[in-house]
């Protein structure tokens, strides 16, 4: 499983950050988490992530978000 701290980055190089590290988790075929602080807006990762209709558990109170985008 892939890991990505998006902690350190603020919107909009969070988002790009995101999309990146998913890029890289769809060619290795593996699931990834992001850690995030509890501070950051995670809207625009939902959307993206819902109407891409990936399978994604958010525990913002962990920091985490679990991404499985090739789950079914």
């Amino acid at each position: 499983m892939l890991e990505l701290n998006l902690r350190i980055y603020k919107c909009p190089q969070q988002f790009i950050q995101f999309k990146l590290g998913l890029r890289d988790a769809i060619s290795l075929k593996q699931a990834i988490t992001f850690n995030i602080s509890q501070e950051q807006n995670t809207d625009d990762i939902e959307r993206y992530l819902q109407k891409k209709a990936y399978y994604y558990k958010l525990n913002k109170q962990q920091g985490l978000l679990l991404v499985e985008p090739l789950r079914v």
